[in-house]
């Protein structure tokens, strides 16, 4: 990802808010974000009640902080993919965050399907675990600590959706390191958010078009929460590990 980037003056605004913001956060030592969004979700959303917690991510997102997560934009893509998935499927996301991915998806996923999720952050995890079982789905989803670097090796395929939603340089080597471990079957649906210009994740978006494994394709989209900042997101099939 390049840092110049953001200093596109369509940017500005955006760029502003959210350094005001750290700021304030700073001086006044407030938790973590997804803590504090997890939290914010304790108070106002209906316990089993999925669409309330989603609700009440998107609130504080607007009204209180900036969340990184998938948000009601690029939501639908990502319940449309989960929806082409068979019962009992299995689905892997790279960074939880706060959970609202997590939710989104087991929104869609028959049962018994369930969802492993691996974040890095200790702290981003348990709001991830806290807010699932506020949307009623904690039996349905394994969050796991850890650098994806470390925890896809230990991991049990294959899966029949990936999403990728963590850091953005990591997309192409943590692909690699599923296809090495044998952890997709051809048909695997792999969802990369985050691939537009601004966050500009162009060897994992090449190796996706050009490798020869992936029937790949674009869906235009927008920065989360801005719906006037241009994103996108890469859509990718796994043919197998002997497509031409």
């Amino acid at each position: 990802m390049l840092p110049w980037r953001f200093l596109h003056p369509r940017m500005w605004a955006f760029n502003a808010r959210n350094t005001f913001h750290t700021l304030i956060d700073t001086l006044q030592g407030a938790p973590p974000r997804a803590l504090r969004a997890r939290d914010y979700v304790a108070r106002h959303a209906t316990p089993g009640d999925a669409d309330s917690v989603l609700a009440a991510l998107d609130r504080y997102a607007i009204e209180e902080r900036w969340l990184m997560s998938v948000g009601p934009e690029k939501g639908p893509l990502l319940s449309e993919m989960i929806g082409r998935l068979p019962d009992g499927a299995r689905v892997l996301e790279l960074g939880a965050y706060c959970g609202y991915s997590a939710i989104m998806i087991c929104q869609r996923l028959a049962p018994p399907g369930n969802l492993v999720s691996v974040e890095v952050s200790s702290q981003n995890a348990e709001a991830t675990r806290d807010n699932v079982a506020a949307a009623g789905f904690a039996d349905r989803v394994d969050v796991r600590v850890g650098s994806s670097s470390d925890e896809i090796p230990k991991l049990q395929g294959p899966f029949d959706l990936v999403f990728l939603d963590h850091w953005k340089d990591l997309y192409k080597t943590d692909l690699q390191l599923l296809e090495k471990h044998g952890l997709l079957r051809p048909g695997s649906i792999v969802v990369a958010d985050n691939t537009g210009d601004l966050f500009s994740p162009h060897a994992y978006v090449d190796y996706v078009r050009t490798c020869g494994r992936y029937d790949s394709e674009s869906r235009e989209a927008s920065i989360e929460y801005y719906s006037h900042l241009p994103d996108a997101v890469e859509v990718s099939v796994y043919r197998g590990p002997d497509a031409p």
